[in-house]
């Protein structure tokens, strides 16, 4: 799935982990270990108002075949994400439909050409 969002490089993020290094060792007095034991999550906002909507634990991390893109993969709890903004669960109807084709066609694909 490409996203025509504007995203984060692998370079700025790379920066950024850098300067939380720095603050957590040369400014909290902690052991580098300490940084590399913190659990990292991802914030889920209203583009609208900029509000956090929902907190992801990353699951794991993916790259394309080209090497081109990197992604995060996140569990959604769509059901106390639904609880808390009712008009979600359209948008979340369509992601699954659009989930549900992709894997139906590479099904296809798959037993079309005998190759996994």
């Amino acid at each position: 799935m490409i996203s025509k969002e504007t995203t984060l490089t692998t370079g700025q993020i790379a920066t950024c982990w850098n300067d939380f290094e720095k603050i957590i060792t040369q400014k909290l007095n902690k052991e580098t270990k300490d940084f590399f034991n913190i659990p990292v999550s991802v914030i889920v906002k209203r583009k609208s108002n900029n509000q956090p909507v929902d907190q992801l634990l990353i699951e794991n991390i993916a790259m394309n075949k080209e090497g081109s893109e990197i992604w995060l993969e996140c569990i959604v709890n769509d059901i106390q994400m639904v609880e808390k903004e009712p008009k979600v669960k359209k948008h979340l109807d369509e992601s699954e439909k659009k989930f549900e084709k992709l894997a139906d066609d590479l099904d296809r694909k798959i037993e079309n050409n005998g190759k996994v």
